[in-house]
């Protein structure tokens, strides 16, 4: 029992949860061996009573000690605590280009510290030299509040892998995306939120997820334009790959990807041969974006070049390769370099593309996922701060009933903390470059992840702590910086204190109307938050049409995730709540008929959206083009074509569906007339 307390305490101080609180409210216990586990993971080996108490302690000091390591400033006048051994020496902080702002001598344990008024928002480093040695710490000076606009914004939402235009090869690109992005600015819009667009693996027809990318800094070359890569390359003449399926509905990643890495393959070869003559300002455009971009993208591209040859998961590489021995990396780009160069173009081309698309707007939501793939670069590039013998998801509730594990690997609090969060920094500041908006998915992993033993069930992990106000320090500084909205996705078991902190740091809250209930009612428009993003649904939900006839629900039936008897209360929940939908849409002005058909109703939901305060209103392309099929159906993976499903996107319909939104959205209230006519 001594030893099961000493344990448990350890547990805590490590910031592994022993107790939660699942969604219906009742307390788990975590078991034991998920205890040991973790720990063991966070490098403790004696559990006896005394090995636990000796590093109970030790880990207590440890803790002190790092709370000196990074501090968050807001104000540039500040009283910071030094450790007591270095009073007596020289204090210096300097900023992130060496420069040093402040000097000053320590005389005692708290340093008046006062930064010159043009010293921006930023990192700052503060080094102690003393006679006992020399102390550094972060100094992280954050407006602690997000950016906002001050205007109230609409638009809409999308996959751009799903969209099926006729002019490409199988899967949306970065065409499409400046196509659809011009219909969006003309009808008014200024919002564009897209599913991740981050290099991920494509090594069956089923692909992968999105939210498990190689690397969540680099952009997926599956996306290039091929019409307008040509383009750039005058007097070169090859055909453009054809759509592999265009009358099917299902993307096959694999094929699309080999037929457009064979393509742009010879058009690197004929860029590469002909780069001191005919491409010379061309080269010498991709050689600046190497010497700027080079510790993104030449990391990237030499595992991109070795996987070719050993494999995609670096684990299984040999030794030299997979610990990153710089001798054996620097050989095998001696003798790869075309190879390495080549991957290193498709980022650039990205870049150029992206470049040229938000030259003029900025009007793009990026989507940035909680983890990464097991096997891909960040991985490879972060191993000794990834915890691989635990993968990341969430306890069972209503939405799963077994939990989800979402299979990537999460990070360690104390050595992201330890890199003074340079993984994080980067991280936002690549995805924050094209965008006006950024949404961060499962926001709650700020605070704290679900960690699952590596084979085990979800019901057998718990939740880890993050370093929570310093990572949100950070976002909030890259925000304000950057210019971006930040937009949390706060679904599911949300914390109640969490929402309030976002809504603080002027975080946007995600409002999904399925969810916005108050018992079985929907609740009032005017009840959502104005620091909020409202919208019908998500990628992981149907789609309405979809929705008022519980497809979803019928198809968790078939396939065996609900009973029967489950899916019956289900159905007639929906039905009940669609009951009062209706109910409540005529008593608030936003639906006339008794029985309106489906088009109807989700008309009445359009002008339901525009009458709440939310800064940010966004509607899916799925609702809009009426489609009935589920981009992503969670806790499935082979018994559903998850981010697989086409979306045939026909634009004067698009056009006109936007144009009616813009009409919705210029009303006070949201209320307009009826587009049964649409």
């Amino acid at each position: 029992m001594m030893q099961e307390e000493h344990l448990r305490t350890l547990a805590s101080i490590y910031g592994i949860a022993t107790e939660y609180w699942n969604i219906r409210g009742e307390r788990i216990q975590v078991p034991r061996k998920t205890l040991v586990a973790l720990l063991r993971a966070m490098g403790v080996e004696d559990f006896s009573p005394e090995g636990l108490r000796e590093t109970a302690a030790l880990a207590r000091a440890q803790k002190s000690a790092l709370d000196f390591a990074v501090r968050i400033l807001r104000r540039r006048t500040k009283r910071l605590r030094v450790p007591p051994s270095f009073v007596g020496g020289e204090a210096r902080i300097s900023n992130e280009h060496g420069e040093v702002v402040f000097r000053s001598r320590v005389t005692s344990p708290l340093l008046s510290v006062t930064l010159p008024p043009e010293c921006p928002w930023g990192y700052y480093n503060l080094t102690i030299a003393s006679s006992n040695g020399e102390f550094s710490s972060l100094l992280i000076l954050s407006p602690l509040k997000a950016y906002l606009p001050p205007e109230r914004i609409w638009g809409i939402h999308g996959a751009l892998f799903a969209l099926t235009t006729g002019r490409n090869q199988g899967i949306g690109d970065l065409r499409d995306l400046k196509d659809l992005q011009d219909l969006v600015v003309r009808a008014g819009g200024h919002f564009l939120g897209l599913l991740p667009l981050h290099l991920m693996p494509k090594d069956g027809p089923q692909g992968i997820s999105p939210y498990s990318a190689f690397s969540r800094r680099l952009f997926d070359p599956i996306y290039l334009p091929l019409d307008e890569v040509l383009l750039l390359f005058p007097g070169l003449s090859l055909p453009l790959p054809p759509d592999p399926d265009p009358s099917g509905n299902l993307i096959d990643y694999e094929l699309v990807w080999r037929e457009k890495d064979r393509f742009l393959r010879k058009v690197f070869r004929h860029f590469f041969e002909k780069r001191t003559e005919t491409f010379a300002a061309l080269w010498g455009e991709f050689q600046n974006f190497l010497d700027c971009e080079k510790d993104r993208v030449i990391w990237a591209s030499l595992y991109q070049a070795i996987a070719s040859e050993a494999g995609p998961n670096w684990r299984k590489w040999p030794a030299p390769l997979r610990e990153r021995n710089e001798k054996a990396l620097r050989d095998f780009f001696q003798t790869h370099e075309q190879d390495v160069l080549y991957f290193a173009s498709l980022e650039w081309l990205m870049h150029r593309f992206l470049e040229s698309i938000t030259e003029k707007y900025r009007i793009l939501c990026f989507d940035i996922p909680v983890g990464c793939a097991p096997s891909g670069i960040e991985s490879w590039l972060c191993q000794e701060r990834l915890a691989f013998d635990f993968t990341v998801g969430a306890p069972p509730d209503d939405f799963s009933p077994e939990g989800q594990n979402w299979g990537f690997h999460p990070f360690s609090p104390r050595k992201i903390r330890e890199n003074r969060y340079a993984d994080f920094i980067a991280l936002l500041r690549d995805n924050m470059r094209f965008a006006r908006f950024v949404r961060l998915d499962h926001i709650m992993g700020l605070k704290r992840l679900f960690w699952i033993p590596e084979g085990g069930k979800p019901s057998e992990g718990t939740y880890v702590q993050y370093p929570f106000r310093e990572l949100l320090a950070i976002l909030t500084l890259e925000s304000v910086k950057n210019g971006v909205v930040l937009i949390g996705e706060d679904l599911g078991t949300v914390p109640r204190f969490l929402r309030s902190v976002l809504r603080r740091s002027a975080m946007l809250s995600t409002r999904v109307f399925y969810f916005e209930r108050e018992d079985s009612s929907p609740r009032h428009p005017q009840e959502y938050p104005r620091e909020s993003y409202a919208t019908l649904n998500t990628h992981d939900m149907p789609p309405f049409l979809a929705f008022l006839e519980g497809r979803d629900i019928l198809l968790r039936k078939d396939l065996g995730i609900f009973t029967p008897e489950q899916a019956a209360v289900l159905l007639e929940d929906r039905k009940h709540f669609l009951e009062e939908c209706l109910k409540k849409l005529r008593e608030w002005g936003f639906l006339q008929e008794d029985n309106p058909t489906p088009q109807a109703l989700l008309f009445a939901l359009f002008r339901f959206l525009a009458a709440t305060p939310s800064r940010v209103v966004s509607v899916s392309l799925d609702d809009l083009l009426e489609s009935t099929t589920q981009v992503n159906l969670p806790g499935t993976v082979e018994e559903y074509p998850n981010w697989r499903c086409r979306l045939p996107l026909r634009w004067e319909r698009l056009k006109e569906r936007l144009t009616y939104l813009a009409t919705v959205f210029s009303f006070e209230g949201g209320k307009a007339d009826d587009a049964q006519s649409l």
